[in-house]
C-alpha cells in the first residue's frame, strides 16, 4: 500500500508516575529528515528514537515533539545554575552603568532569577534507569507511529485512486493520438501536392520526387514508437502502485519518461488537431507528476 508523505500522529504513555507524550507531523521532502525536539534528559535515547522512526519512514520531513512529565517528586529537585546567574548579573550591572541607572539589589535579584535556565527542575536518572525510561518512551513513540502511518496510508490510498483515474485518461488520450496520427501524413501529402502544383504552374508533378518527399516526412513524423513506450510506461506505473513501501522515486522516474514521450509527440505533431490532443496529454501527465511529489 502506497503512503502519502504528509501525516500526523500522537502517542501518550503513562507508567508509575511518569507520562511520556510524543507528537509528530510530516511534510513532503526528497529525503527523510527527522527534527527532534526533546527534553535534555532524553539525549542518550535520541539515537534509539531515530532508529525506530527510520523503520517506518523512508521519505519526508518529520518534526517530532517529545514531552516528559515526572508526576512523582522523589527524583526531582530545584537546581540553581550559578555560572549562568553570575553572567546575567554582570550583564545587567554593565547595562545599568551604561545607562546611568541605579537598580537596587532586590530588582537585580528578581530579574536574574527570571532568566531562562537560572532556576530549573532537575530530573536525575541513573544509568540503571535509562532502560526503564526507554520502555516508556518507546511505547509512546510506537503509538504515535501507528497513528502517523495509518494517516499516511489513508491519504496514500486517496492519491492512488486519483492517479489511477488519470492513468485511464492518459491511456484514452494516447489512443486518440494514435487514431489521429495518420491524418498528419495525409494533411502533409495534400499540402505538399498543392504547393508543388502551384509552383510548377501546369507542369506535371514528378511523382517519384513527390513520393520521396512524402516518405521522408512520414519517417520524421512517425510516433508509433513513442505511443508504444507511453503504453509501456502506463502499465509500469500501474504495477508500481500495487507495490508496498516507498515507491515515490520510482513513480517520479516513470512520470518523467511519460512526459518525455509526450514532448516528442508534440514536436512531431505537425497538425493542429493532433497538437490539441498532445497538449491535453501533457496536462494530465503534469497533474500526475504533482501527485507523485506527495508519495513516500
Amino acid at each position: 500500500m502506497i503512503r502519502s508523505m504528509t501525516g500526523y500522529g500522537k502517542g501518550v504513555f503513562e507508567d508509575t508516575g511518569r507520562k511520556f507524550s510524543v507528537e509528530m507531523k510530516a511534510v513532503n521532502n526528497k529525503y527523510s529528515e527527522f527534527n527532534l525536539r526533546l527534553p535534555r534528559l532524553f539525549n542518550p535515547l535520541e539515537d534509539r528514537v531515530r532508529k525506530a522512526l527510520s523503520k517506518e519512514i523512508a521519505r519526508g520531513r518529520v518534526d517530532i515533539y517529545i514531552n516528559f512529565e515526572n508526576l512523582g517528586e522523589a527524583s526531582s529537585r530545584i537546581k540553581y545554575n550559578k555560572t549562568l546567574a553570575d553572567a546575567y548579573h554582570q550583564a545587567l550591572v554593565a547595562l545599568a552603568s551604561d545607562r546611568t541607572l541605579y537598580p537596587d539589589h532586590d530588582t537585580l535579584f528578581t530579574l536574574v532569577s527570571r532568566f531562562p535556565d537560572v532556576i530549573e527542575i532537575d530530573r536525575e536518572f541513573g544509568e540503571d534507569e535509562v532502560e526503564s525510561l526507554w520502555q516508556g518512551l518507546e511505547a509512546a513513540v510506537n503509538m504515535a507511529l501507528d497513528s502517523f502511518v495509518t494517516m499516511r496510508k489513508r491519504e496514500g490510498e486517496a492519491l492512488k485512486e486519483d492517479m489511477l483515474a488519470r492513468l485511464e485518461i492518459i491511456a484514452n488520450l494516447t489512443d486518440d493520438v494514435q487514431a489521429k496520427s495518420p491524418e498528419v501524413l495525409e494533411n502533409h501529402r495534400a499540402k505538399l501536392k498543392k504547393r508543388m502544383e502551384e509552383v510548377l504552374a501546369g507542369v506535371a508533378v514528378d511523382e517519384t520526387r513527390f513520393l520521396n518527399e512524402v516518405a521522408h516526412f512520414a519517417d520524421k513524423s512517425d510516433i508509433n514508437e513513442e505511443i508504444t513506450r507511453m503504453r509501456s510506461h502506463l502499465a509500469q506505473f500501474a504495477d508500481i502502485l500495487k507495490e508496498d513501501g516507498a515507491v515515490g522515486r520510482k513513480l517520479d522516474f516513470v512520470t518523467q519518461e511519460m512526459a518525455r514521450e509526450a514532448n516528442t509527440m508534440g514536436s512531431k505533431a505537425n497538425f493542429a488537431e493532433l497538437s490539441k490532443v498532445v497538449i491535453e496529454l501533457k496536462s494530465e501527465i503534469e497533474k500526475i507528476r504533482e501527485q507523485v511529489q506527495n508519495i513516500e
